[in-house]
């Protein structure tokens, strides 16, 4: 009786500490998984060359615009950034599909983009999976270049700015997998001047020189002729006007999409960019190879010497597509048909698509294996206490 009696007490008392151990483990875990939670938020993104609105970056119009993507971790262990880059479309343009270049040193590895829609340039890129190659110091993480289109009005500058989706990630111990630790980005400032003045040659005006020394008078002869000279007429030039100089035919630089193959039906967006030596563009046509043709006379520069204008297309069907954008002018004449092509693949909808990386959750799996430990460790100490007693 004294035996059972010892093993009631100690059942009870096991329950009595199992109802107490289990909620002040869970609290305690929500605290520690709490305080990882809240990582300091160190970490700044902008541009080089610096710049704001009382020394923005000086450009006229036609001028290429580089602009260098700095990232400074602070206090953090970056491995992920997402940039969302902003600018005006009006103003400028991405000067080739080759406008952004990711520093390949810094960050290998690009996870997304880059993708150019009309005033953004969507982007992400990332260290790989090995944490020891996490950015500590402030590095340039990218080169993004533009072209001015048109001039900004005075006094109010255009900006380069990054957007709400800008993400960065770290990989601290007290960082979770998911948190944003961007602390603040800085956008670039920029002013845009007409185009640069043509400085005619001066031609120099012959100064007549008088010569200060005394003229000797000549003798006057004293027989007077009688007859005068002839006065020979002077012939009046005649002014030649040259011919006007033929039309040069507009150039299209460069043809971009954002993705270029996948499963029926796709959505592609294409962006043409075109310039013109001495005249204006008034028409970008796109030929998506599948029939369908698409003629953009308005926004992106249009009327201007310089344009970037974007046209969606979605194909259908499966197949391979040779795309292509031809520029024309206000005198019409067009681009060359060789240049800006680009070639869309669209797979049948049954396709499988690829796969996509995903993250394993941390936090709450945290929580259930910690308090799972605390409960096998109760149930393995009182399942032996209770038989060896």
């Amino acid at each position: 009786m004294h035996r059972l009696g010892g093993r009631k007490i100690f059942i009870f008392g096991f329950i009595a500490v199992l109802l107490i151990g289990i909620p002040v483990t869970i609290y305690l875990v929500q605290k520690q998984q709490e305080t990882r939670s809240h990582a300091e938020k160190s970490t700044n993104v902008s541009f080089l060359p610096e710049s704001s609105a009382s020394a923005p970056i000086t450009k006229n119009v036609g001028d290429s615009i580089p602009l260098e993507i700095t990232v400074d971790p602070g206090k953090n262990l970056v491995s992920f950034v997402k940039l969302e880059i902003q600018y005006d479309p009006d103003k400028l343009a991405t000067a080739s599909p080759s406008a952004f270049v990711q520093n390949a040193t810094v960050f290998p590895s690009v996870l997304e983009g880059p993708i150019f829609t009309p005033g953004k340039i969507a982007v992400t890129l990332s260290v790989g999976p090995d944490p020891t190659k996490s950015i500590q110091t402030k590095v340039k993480a990218a080169t993004v270049t533009f072209k001015a289109l048109k001039s900004t009005p005075p006094g109010t500058p255009t900006l380069v700015s990054y957007g709400a989706t800008t993400q960065v990630l770290s990989i601290g111990s007290n960082d979770q997998a998911s948190e944003n630790v961007l602390s603040s980005a800085t956008p670039a400032t920029i002013v845009i001047g007409g185009p640069a003045a043509v400085i005619s040659p001066t031609v120099p005006v012959p100064t007549e020189v008088v010569p200060t020394a005394a003229v000797t008078p000549t003798e006057v002869p004293s027989v007077i002729p009688t007859s005068l000279p002839t006065p020979v007429p002077t012939s009046v030039p005649t002014t030649v006007v040259a011919p006007p100089s033929a039309n040069q035919a507009p150039i299209c630089t460069s043809l971009a999409l954002d993705k270029s193959t996948g499963n029926a039906p796709l959505a592609v967006t294409f962006t043409a960019n075109g310039t013109d030596a001495d005249g204006t563009i008034n028409k970008v046509t796109f030929n998506y190879g599948d029939g369908q043709v698409s003629d953009v006379t308005t926004g992106g520069g249009i009327g201007t010497a310089a344009t970037n204008v974007t046209s969606p297309h979605s194909y259908s069907a499966a197949g391979t597509f040779t795309a292509q954008a031809l520029v024309t002018d206000d005198k019409g004449g067009v681009s060359d048909s060789a240049s800006c092509k680009q070639t869309v693949t669209v797979t049948a909808s049954g396709s499988p698509a690829l796969p996509t990386p995903t993250i394993a959750p941390t936090g709450a799996s945290d929580v259930a294996i910690g308090i799972g430990a605390v409960i096998l460790t109760f149930i393995v100490g009182g399942g032996f206490l209770f038989f060896f007693l």
